[in-house]
């Protein structure tokens, strides 16, 4: 008697993110996903227990992969470790990204249900810019002195939630443009060399795209 071979994980993954794209997230169980992925429901379960151990990883592999794009586009701009230029890649890579911009923009509900619905991981993934990452890019000289982090990062926040309530945008680059010249113009320090700007972000986007599993 012959057995069906496992089905790769990508394949179960890219079906649940089609799902959660287009029909919901409360469309996915394992039926829906083997249906998407022309399998079983025992198939799928060989490799996830439940349809939300799927949809976890689901979104730790989106938010991977959103924030290796940030970083390619850091490295590739020589003032990419200037604020201005760190928050313009963010808000392009949720925009770009039809789940992301699912997850984060237009249901939002929706992550937060898989999130609570987890109990085998500790994973907060956020696309917001928080005080403590302006504090750091200040520290490193990549940020005015006389900048609050603090109220910088709710700044940003009111500005990405408003992005988020009014969306879609016919002129969207053009807001994400006027966002960045505004920070460029009050927040970013004068600087040639952003380097170590890039450096802070590189660890901060490392320590937030690495969940870890309760003890």
């Amino acid at each position: 008697m012959t057995t069906s071979p496992v089905l790769d994980i990508d394949v179960i993954l890219d079906a649940a993110s089609d799902i959660v794209t287009n029909d919901g997230y409360q469309a996915v169980t394992l039926a829906s996903i083997a249906s998407r992925c022309g399998a079983s429901p025992d198939d799928v379960g060989k490799v996830f227990a439940t349809a939300n151990d799927a949809m976890v990883a689901m979104i730790n592999r989106e938010f991977t992969g959103m924030y290796g794009v940030i970083v390619q586009n850091i490295e590739c701009d020589p003032r990419g470790g200037l604020l201005s230029r760190l928050y313009t890649y963010m808000l392009s890579a949720v925009y770009e990204r039809p789940l992301a911009k699912t997850l984060f923009v237009l249901d939002r509900d929706a992550l937060g249900s898989i999130l609570r619905n987890s109990h085998s991981w500790e994973y907060l993934p956020t696309i917001a810019i928080r005080g403590e990452l302006i504090a750091a890019l200040q520290e490193a000289g990549m940020v005015r002195a006389d900048v609050d982090a603090n109220m910088v990062a709710s700044v940003l926040s009111a500005c990405s939630a408003g992005l988020a309530l009014t969306a879609p945008h016919d002129e969207l680059d053009l807001i994400i443009d006027g966002l960045s010249t505004m920070l460029a113009r009050a927040v970013d320090a004068d600087v040639t060399d952003t380097s170590a700007g890039k450096a802070v972000f590189y660890d901060w986007a490392t320590r937030l795209s690495m969940p870890s599993r309760d003890e």
